[in-house]
């Protein structure tokens, strides 16, 4: 159907239904199973349902909502979108009435796609609905009675309309797929609000195909591979790395019930490919630990032994290190180093058939490229997944840059770093350290934001508002937001998410947030690991009827405490905790501390806890005793 030189995403998912068209495109489960819809039958779903959308008047350029968790409809929904030339707004399903009701009337929206009526009643319990909305599609469940400015339709519904509209209008596809040109505004995705007010972040079809096309570049897919999705398709990350980039690339790309199902998706589907924030990765990293500690002493100590051998390599780099300098002794050495390092290859060996290999089954036992993005993934746990033979990809990117500017790859995994910079995008350094970026991926305007957008950009660059460095080899390293440093009261510099970022290889600890600045020093919230809470109970032989009540006890204070020791021992004497207090409640999406993608929304936090975070200061004349 689709023109053999491809413009857009909407000409390369036509292609496939045209040119694979038997081939799996997705799984999703039905009946307890997970199922594949090939490319054919996805065509199909989408071509019904730009029937039934032009029926009730849609047409190119008009904005269309979608408020859904990811599942295929969600997709199916957005390419019709995009293949009638209309603009999809996704918006978060967590977000409460007063935030939807905004998104919905700033993006002037005429229509949305709503997941079930508990949904919609976001829309329809608001004191009056959004002027310009006309149409609601519902994906699950019964619809309520059509308003008299609202039509409430089923997705079935949709479906049904759109085959009838179809059989007069049979060039429907063919001809709006030809018309729909790289310039032209594929979405308007909104920012995640962590530091104010959303901004509706207008993307072109050519900022979303550019993107694929160079990360495919990158990257060593095959149509063999499978990823598993279960990130928010609201977010660009998931929407352009997930959803668009399956499709560019051929990979069947399979849906997780739910967040909470996907360890147990994982092992169902057999993915070769996610993509994670590192948040998944650290409740994945911190399971593992918890679990370890009440096995029984004796597997705890084979666990413990297997991962002791990754150290080897640097006790080996040391002692060649020492024969360089001692030349009398340097064979003697060298042939000790071999025979070390054959028992090396041997330990790991085993060491991966005794331990490795169970857990990388946790995983679905195929996985090969594990990406993490949205924010920095802790050292700690980086080395976890090398240790059991995954690796994880850091890549990075804003809303603004269509997702990924950078991202490391199998061939040159540099851990610590975000990678190198994609084919045709260029960054730069600010002279304060700020990230600047220019190419093909970057957006041109905010919707109906004109001074946000000169604000935006410098000379032609976006702004990233991260502070980074460049490597000699051009990757990058990302070190905090430019807002968020902290100056103390003696002039420091001071970078708050490096600290964070070191609690998170802390099991105990599950959020952090990093306090200071104009103050004489360093203090931070902690929120705790209730299922390590738990585990330190089991191993104490603890008695409590609710975990509420291990909060006080001296014991988890202590384990509190070492922790803030041993990160402050790999911190400048500036930068180091000097008290903290641990909250009751751990931060979530549903109170509002959190972004849909598990970022800490630092600024609405810290004035929620002013008052804590002020308990923490009662004198500031008074020199605190260093820790």
């Amino acid at each position: 159907m689709a023109s053999e030189i491809e413009k857009t995403i909407v000409d390369v998912f036509w292609r496939r239904v045209e040119k694979t068209s038997e081939r799996p495109a997705i799984m999703h489960k039905l009946q307890g199973n997970y199922q594949p819809i090939i490319w054919r039958e996805q065509g199909r779903v989408v071509e019904l349902a730009m029937g039934g959308l032009a029926k009730l008047g849609i047409a190119p350029k008009s904005h269309l909502a979608i408020l859904s968790q990811p599942s295929p409809k969600w997709s199916w929904a957005d390419v019709a979108t995009l293949s009638l030339g209309a603009v999809s707004i996704p918006i978060y399903p967590t977000l409460n009435p007063p935030e939807v009701d905004f998104l919905i009337k700033h993006s002037d929206a005429v229509a949305i796609f709503v997941e079930n009526e508990l949904q919609l009643r976001k829309i329809l319990d608001r004191p009056s609905l959004p002027e310009k909305l006309k149409f609601a599609v519902i994906f699950e469940g019964d619809a309520p009675p059509s308003t008299d400015q609202l039509k409430i339709l089923k997705w079935d519904e949709l479906l049904k309309d759109g085959e009838v509209y179809l059989l007069s209008h049979k060039n429907l596809v063919q001809d709006s797929i030809k018309d729909v040109t790289p310039d032209m505004v594929a979405s308007i995705v909104y920012t995640s609000g962590t530091t104010g007010i959303p901004k509706g972040v207008m993307l072109t079809h050519d900022n979303i195909y550019s993107v694929c096309l160079a990360v495919a570049d990158r990257m060593s897919f095959t149509e063999n591979d499978l990823a598993l999705s279960f990130l928010p398709l609201s977010h660009v990350y998931e929407r352009v790395g997930g959803q668009f980039l399956s499709i560019y690339s051929g990979i069947t790309l399979a849906y997780a019930e739910t967040i909470e199902s996907v360890p147990r998706n994982m092992v169902e589907t057999h993915p070769t490919i996610i993509n994670g924030v590192p948040r998944f990765y650290e409740k994945a990293y911190q399971r593992i630990q918890s679990e370890v500690k009440n096995l029984p002493k004796t597997q705890q100590i084979l666990i413990n032994w297997a991962f002791s051998l990754n150290k080897k390599p640097i006790e080996l780099a040391a002692t060649e290190s020492m024969a360089s300098r001692n030349h009398s002794q340097a064979s003697n050495i060298e042939v000790k180093n071999a025979i070390t390092k054959q028992l090396h290859a041997a330990e790991l060996r085993a060491a991966d058939r005794l331990v490795f290999s169970k857990i990388r089954r946790r995983f679905g036992g195929r996985l090969r490229m594990l990406m993490s993005g949205a924010a920095p993934l802790p050292p700690e746990v980086q080395r976890f997944f090398t240790t059991i033979g995954l690796n994880v990809l850091e890549g990075y990117g804003l809303t603004e840059t269509s997702a990924p500017l950078s991202c490391n790859d199998l061939e040159s995994n540099r851990p610590g770093t975000v990678g190198r910079p994609l084919k045709g995008v260029e960054v730069k350094l600010a002279e304060d350290g700020e990230l600047l970026v220019r190419g093909p991926n970057v957006f041109k305007t905010y919707y109906k934001n004109p001074e946000a957008t000169d604000e935006a950009f410098a000379d032609g660059w976006f702004k990233t508002g991260d502070i980074a460095g460049i490597d000699n080899d051009g990757f990058i390293t990302i070190k905090d937001r430019k807002k968020d440093i902290i100056i103390t009261a003696g002039g420091k510099h001071v970078a708050p998410q490096y600290i964070e970022n070191l609690f998170k290889g802390e099991a105990i600890v599950s959020h952090c947030l990093v306090y200071g600045d104009r103050r004489k020093f360093i203090t931070c919230l902690l929120t705790l690991n209730r299922e390590m809470l738990k585990t330190v109970a089991s191993r104490h032989k603890l008695t409590y009827k609710d975990v509420d009540e291990l909060y006080h006890h001296p014991l988890i204070k202590d384990e509190v405490d070492a922790a803030v020791g041993r990160i402050n021992q790999s911190l400048a004497t500036f930068e180091r905790i000097k008290r903290y207090e641990v909250l009751p409640n751990d931060f979530t999406i549903e109170e509002e501390e959190l972004t849909p993608t598990f970022k800490v929304k630092r600024k609405y936090v810290t004035a929620k806890y002013q008052g804590v975070l002020d308990s923490m200061y009662p004198d500031e004349e008074v020199e605190l005793e260093k820790i």
